[in-house]
């Protein structure tokens, strides 16, 4: 555990958006003071902020002006440049070090150290070129996904391979840099899960099921379907993965499981989710304030969910819709950001999944398919 720090501390957040204005929100709400490293004046984090810092998380010389004025740095995605930050901060300053940022920015290495563990993930190859893509699908198979190694590249530079044809296209498209193809799995059902650690003390926080369409989140929910032998096996992984990073705070594993119940991890977050936003009304304890407890040395809670949620996620396009539920639901709990991200919000249900799915797909806006769960 590291050393005590009581409200009135410095709180450095490197990353922008509605991440980091959760995490500034925590962070006041525990009496901190908050610095905010974000990559645009408009950033919604910035909001919140009691020294705004406008800087790119790979820009040492603003990791180093954040780095002066904070008590207590964390990040709020992978994308940070580990190396200058770890020559900019102390031990004390970063207690979550950098070694999981060494792990999360690169998938291969991501996939290397869950092989390790024995941990199950889905066949994978390396593909450093277009003239090693062939032998990468003998090994792995199709359907196949082609990802930049780099996790700073976002989905619209991801291919899904079904074909030869589509491999012989991929072949040309190609750039000459490293990437890695996985296995596809076709409509899996996800899950999400918080994983709090602080010195040799471990939190894994109820399992959150996940629902994404094109690569977005279209709702979180508990509890999650899966049966009682699924949740003890994710929890299982989580602490085994949890005892081999070198790490203080909160970080988030998603998982793919097929229908005969076969477990996959996804991959590693090396920070709190909003994906697991949807806990901090049915738990009681926000997944960003136990990875600022972790952070500050404050103690953990234990850990137990009180009751159903079904969290959907807001974006511009749900402006009016939301606007109209606000009006005529007054048990059902919204947030909003600030202008100048995607996310424009959060909105939560409070009820049982099937009953949660009914009121959305009432309302002719929202609508959450049940299918693959019942």
């Amino acid at each position: 555990m590291t050393d005590f720090i009581q409200p009135g501390a410095g709180i450095g957040i490197i990353g922008g958006g509605p991440l980091a204005y959760s995490m500034a929100n925590a962070a006041k709400a525990m009496g901190m003071n908050t610095i905010v490293l974000a990559p645009s004046e408009s950033d919604p984090a910035l909001a919140l902020a009691d020294i705004p810092l406008i800087g790119h998380a790979t820009d040492a010389a603003a990791l180093a002006r954040l780095a002066e004025v904070a008590t207590v740095v964390t990040f709020a995605n992978e994308n940070v440049d580990g190396d200058a930050l770890a020559q900019l901060t102390t031990k004390r300053q970063l207690p979550s070090g950098v070694d999981i940022l060494a792990v999360t920015q690169d998938r291969y290495l991501e996939m290397v150290f869950l092989d390790d563990l024995n941990v199950n993930i889905l066949p994978y190859a390396q593909v450093v070129g277009p003239s090693d893509l062939t032998k990468a699908i003998e090994s792995v198979g199709l359907p196949a996904i082609l990802k930049p190694i780099q996790k700073d590249m976002g989905a619209d530079q991801q291919l899904r391979l079904t074909s030869q044809a589509d491999v012989q296209r991929a072949q040309q498209l190609l750039q000459q840099r490293p990437y890695i193809l996985e296995a596809w799995l076709d409509r899996p059902t996800e899950y999400a899960v918080t994983v709090v650690k602080s010195g040799d003390e471990v939190r894994v926080m109820p399992v959150v099921q996940t629902v994404f369409a094109r690569h977005q989140l279209q709702a979180a929910f508990v509890p999650a379907t899966g049966g009682q032998a699924v949740h003890h096996e994710i929890t299982r992984v989580a602490k085994l993965i949890a005892a081999h990073l070198d790490y203080t705070g909160a970080f988030g594993i998603e998982l793919f499981m097929t229908a005969n119940q076969s477990l996959y991890v996804k991959r590693i977050y090396p920070a709190p989710q909003l994906t697991n936003h949807v806990l901090a009304s049915t738990t009681g304890f926000s997944p960003v304030a136990l990875h600022l407890r972790a952070l500050l040395g404050w103690p953990l809670p234990a850990l137990s969910l009180l009751r159903p949620g079904v969290m959907i996620p807001l974006r511009a396009e749900d402006a009016g819709a939301a606007m109209t539920q606000v009006r005529i639901k007054p048990d059902w709990q919204f947030e909003f950001y600030p202008s100048g991200s995607d996310l424009i919000g959060m909105m939560t249900i409070y009820k049982p999944l099937v009953e949660a799915a009914q009121l959305l797909n009432a309302t002719d806006h929202f609508h959450l398919n049940l299918s693959e769960e019942d």
